[in-house]
């Protein structure tokens, strides 16, 4: 598919969907979208609701940690208090200045092949109601997001 200047890449609205039923079931002040880099050392902001704060393409390590573990597992991450992540976010101090102190990561799997995670934030106390069938629907609508990107970057390249 061709695109002129004016239109949106079809992995930002495939995102943006995403974004649009997340903040319908659950709410979130901020999503972004982060891919991990082919590497596996590193992952990458693909998208965020919050440009100016958060800007695509922003990239940081890749930790082992338990969190990692669990993600690639395929296991949902749900936190309402900063407390309650803070030991798996080295940029926690960022999260809670921007008015941030619940999370919620989503991993995006293909098979067995870690694409990244959903990561929803919202004000601390956030996310104690039930949000699993929510992020099985998001989980499921972004890994089209995420095959969408990756022919993007390939056309790109081309």
């Amino acid at each position: 598919m061709s695109m002129n200047a004016h239109s949106v890449p079809e992995h930002e609205a495939a995102f943006a969907a995403v974004s649009d039923l997340l903040q319908r079931r659950i709410g979130h002040k901020l999503l972004t979208v982060s891919r991990v880099l082919p590497d596996e050392a590193s992952v990458e902001r693909i998208f965020t609701t919050q440009p100016e704060a958060y800007p695509v393409h922003g990239k940081k390590p890749r930790d082992h940690t338990e969190w990692t573990a669990l993600m690639e597992r395929g296991e949902c991450f749900v936190a309402s208090r900063p407390e309650d992540f803070g030991p798996h976010f080295s940029d926690l101090p960022a999260i809670v200045r921007n008015g941030l102190g619940a999370v919620i990561n989503i991993p995006v799997l293909d098979g067995s092949r870690m694409l990244g995670t959903l990561n929803l934030l919202d004000a601390a106390g956030a996310y104690t109601g039930p949000v699993l069938d929510a992020c099985i629907e998001a989980r499921a609508l972004a890994a089209e997001g995420f095959a969408l990107y990756e022919q993007w970057l390939a056309r790109r390249a081309a």
